[in-house]
């Protein structure tokens, strides 16, 4: 205060940074509000200097008062720019409703795949005011841009669920009060989709296919990646379930199976990819039963024995000798080597748990024990996993004419 007094010109300074302010309030005010600002001519000292106007909530004219002319225009500008933050196209409601997700808990390897859907919607209609969005507009798109690109009938249930999904938020969040895509059923467009689909040999390793790759990982025993390997065809265990493995996990007769290893998304300073360790497999995320196990035949002990003596000292059954646990990246692109070293056109270890399923089948473990065992529900299993190819015709055409 001793300052301000001995010094004038910064008291005028100030002063005049002030009245800056307030004028640059009073216009953005003025842009932005249709109603009269106007002192309230009330009877009675106790509004005595108020000042008043009107402003639309929620689609109806509501009063507004305040003591002084300044604390109105505040007050208005606040309302005003709280009212911009409110989305207004549909990729604005878009990233609201990404936003509400992150802070639900969905991971962000889930956001990351809405905004890869998001994408394929067009500009023009991610651009426009989401309630003038019509359905037949949505329908346009479709036809004319989504479904020229021949997508599969996943792609197409993906994304009208996205679209659905978020004039749903919108809806709850009284944004909007209509959801222009709720009556477009994905069933009216399934023709249009590519319904082609792979043969079941494009799917699961044949048993030549198999006993490649194991005569492969025994001579490449050391190797923590073959170990994975070996395990993985005996088990039909998932990707991400093989490195999160620990020694403790492999128990009298059977194989514990609780945890995932997963893979965080690159930051936005550009760092590599991070691994973390949950205490779920894919299909108990939402639905803790508390893991399943494997019985362990023969063929899987030698390749846990494997494992057993890789070199170096870890809690996990697979590591390097510096005792760092292996990644499910490099467990998958020593695979994909291995696959193409050996000739063999299938490269991802989903067709080992798809082979696996079958070996079940032929062993004569009914369905649920086979849900049970792979980690999965009736629908998927039946729907993903059992099938009758060419090589399942041929033990047909055997038993028929008991053919040895």
């Amino acid at each position: 205060m001793i300052l301000l007094k001995s010094n004038p010109e910064i008291v005028s300074r100030l002063i005049t940074m002030s009245n800056a302010k307030t004028e640059a309030k009073r216009i953005y005010v003025g842009e932005h509000h249709k109603f009269k600002i106007s002192p309230l001519h009330a009877k009675g000292k106790s509004r005595e200097g108020y000042w008043y106007t009107h402003i639309i909530v929620n689609g109806k004219r509501k009063v507004v008062q305040k003591p002084t002319e300044d604390k109105l225009y505040d007050f208005l500008y606040g309302f005003y720019r709280d009212m911009e933050d409110i989305p207004k196209t549909y990729d604005d409601l878009f990233e609201a409703y990404i936003k509400s997700k992150r802070s639900y808990g969905r991971s962000e390897l889930t956001l990351r795949e809405y905004r890869r859907i998001n994408g394929f919607l067009s500009k023009k209609i991610r651009n426009k005011s989401f309630v003038l969005i019509s359905e037949d507009e949505l329908r346009e798109w479709l036809m004319c841009d989504f479904l020229k690109r021949n997508p599969k009938k996943e792609a197409l249930k993906k994304m009208l669920q996205l679209i659905k999904a978020v004039y749903t938020f919108g809806i709850r969040r009284k944004l909007c009060f209509d959801n222009p895509a709720q009556d477009i059923l994905v069933e009216d467009y399934f023709k249009f989709c590519n319904l082609k689909t792979k043969t079941n040999e494009e799917r699961s390793f044949s048993e030549e296919d198999i006993e490649k790759l194991r005569e492969y990982g025994l001579k490449d025993s050391n190797n923590p990646h073959a170990a994975v390997m070996l395990v993985a065809i005996e088990t039909g265990m998932r990707a991400g379930e093989l490195p999160a493995l620990r020694k403790d996990d492999v128990r009298d007769g059977y194989i514990y199976v609780h945890r995932q290893q997963l893979k965080e998304p690159k930051t936005a300073s550009g760092k590599k990819n991070r691994f973390k360790e949950v205490d779920y497999t894919k299909n108990e995320r939402a639905n803790p039963r508390g893991g399943r196990k494997i019985p362990i035949t023969k063929e899987c002990q030698k390749a846990l024995e494997i494992a057993l003596k890789l070199p170096g000292k870890s809690e996990y059954l697979f590591h390097h000798p510096n005792g760092k646990p292996v990644l499910k990246d490099s467990y998958e692109y020593y695979l994909r080597r291995r696959c193409a070293s050996l000739g063999i056109n299938i490269s991802n270890n989903h067709a080992f748990r798809v082979a696996f399923n079958a070996r079940l089948i032929k062993a004569g473990v009914d369905a649920n024990q086979r849900c049970y065992v792979l980690g999965h529900n009736m629908q998927t299993n039946e729907k993903n996993y059992s099938f009758g190819d060419e090589r399942t015709v041929e033990d047909v055409r055997k038993k028929l004419f008991g053919v040895a």
